[in-house]
């Protein structure tokens, strides 16, 4: 079984590059349905450039997507601010006054594209 991603199955709408939904393959169902492979993990190196990083300082409880479109002008990247920040459960908010890393939105397509390259292999 060994699935495909989406945007290599054409009956499928095409994602945008930096959704979440671009790690994981699809397989389908014995009934045709297809569902995503979730047990696909991706990390983050444990040092990551100062130069590719600044800092954010959460002043009140928002959503992680409220967070991506600040830095991002997306709600898209919600995923890799948590990747950054070694948070696995994006249902927990950030705490109130969190210094939290972002990836500067100048290498964000290097980081993603290095993500996708990695996870496909």
């Amino acid at each position: 079984m060994d699935g495909e991603f989406q945007s290599q199955i054409p009956n499928l709408p095409g994602l945008k590059s930096y959704r979440y939904e671009n790690i994981f393959k699809l397989y389908k169902t014995n009934t045709d349905q297809y569902y995503y492979n979730l047990l696909q993990s991706v990390f983050m190196p444990d040092k990551i450039s100062e130069d590719t990083v600044y800092y954010q300082l959460i002043t009140t409880k928002m959503p992680w997507t409220s967070i991506s479109f600040n830095a991002y002008k997306t709600i898209d990247l919600w995923w890799l601010i948590c990747l950054t920040n070694k948070i696995y459960n994006p249902v927990k908010l950030p705490e109130e006054n969190a210094l939290i890393k972002i990836i500067r939105p100048q290498f964000v397509s290097t980081v993603v594209n290095e993500i996708n390259n990695s996870i496909k292999q």
